[in-house]
């Protein structure tokens, strides 16, 4: 997986900017399929190690990550799907990515028309 955070950066950190829970927060939505340990979190999102355990005991603490297994001497974590807060946060994720879609169509539509 190419490190995600070098790449365009998502409708959500646009909006609420690149602290590290920000970015972890978008990571963990991005791939809610998976779960990772703090070091391929940190790794990922381009975010210092501590920054990263930070976060996720935060997160944790709200409930919207969850702990799932360890590999090795690693725990790992992923969204918790079954949170209502995680599944607010996810339904506020894709409607920001709507509205700066909707926004760039209609930049494209203008181009066009000029």
């Amino acid at each position: 997986m190419q490190n995600k955070m070098e790449n365009e950066k998502s409708s959500f950190v646009l909006l609420f900017g690149e602290s590290p829970l920000i970015k972890v927060i978008d990571f963990l939505l991005t791939f809610k399929e998976f779960d990772y340990s703090i070091a391929s979190i940190a790794k990922e999102t381009a975010t210092k190690w501590e920054a990263v355990e930070k976060a996720l005991d935060f997160l944790t603490k709200k409930g919207i990550v969850k702990k799932t297994r360890k590999l090795g001497k690693a725990q790992l974590y992923m969204l918790n799907k079954d949170s209502a807060l995680a599944k607010l946060i996810l339904e506020i994720d894709n409607k920001i990515s709507d509205f700066f879609i909707r926004q760039e169509l209609v930049q494209q539509k203008l181009k066009v028309a000029a």
